[in-house]
């Protein structure tokens, strides 16, 4: 995939003297939403926090390189706010959110770009690997680079205010990691 001179000098090297494994690895963040236009769903205010969030704020540390052929993204709905971490996530999104296109990049390069309706199987699915959605090719996310996480609504489209929304992304795939010493 010629993603070597991408990553950082150090996950480079790691690669080169042998020190570097690949792991099974699954990437998730969890979001309460609201509204509609584009909405940014990992921040540089996001921690990697167990349970929550498995990016370091708004991209990955330095020997953290990530390729992936699975997404998916649950959906959940309560009265409440700040459940993030409550929730079952295996709600049909809306209609608004389905609509919604979603926008994965890495400094300005696309990683992935699909209508949400493509990526949201999770109320359908009988076993986990039904709710992911099965890409036709490899992606990746490099080391040490911002990454960027949106959803963009269609104009004029917006979430119900009335209700509490949230998205639980998970991507699946293989993960750097340092071998054991």
């Amino acid at each position: 995939m010629g993603i070597t001179g991408k990553l950082s000098a150090q996950l480079q090297a790691d690669i080169k003297n042998g020190l570097t494994t690949l792991d099974d690895q699954t990437l998730e963040l969890k979001k309460e939403i609201a509204g509609g236009g584009e909405i940014s769903l990992l921040t540089a205010a996001d921690n990697r926090i167990d349970g929550l969030c498995t990016f370091d704020k708004n991209s990955l540390q330095t020997g953290r390189a990530f390729i992936f052929d699975n997404i998916s993204l649950g959906y959940a709905t309560d009265a409440a706010s700040g459940k993030v971490t409550q929730l079952s996530y295996n709600t049909a999104a809306p209609k608004e959110l389905q609509n919604a296109t979603f926008i994965m990049t890495q400094n300005g390069r696309e990683v992935f770009r699909a209508p949400v309706r493509d990526i949201c199987n999770i109320e359908t699915g009988n076993n986990i690997s039904d709710e992911y959605r099965q890409l036709k090719s490899l992606r990746y996310l490099v080391d040490d680079q911002t990454i960027e996480i949106k959803l963009k609504f269609p104009d004029n489209v917006t979430l119900d205010a009335a209700a509490k929304h949230y998205v639980y992304l998970r991507l699946n795939g293989l993960q750097t990691t340092k071998k054991a010493a």
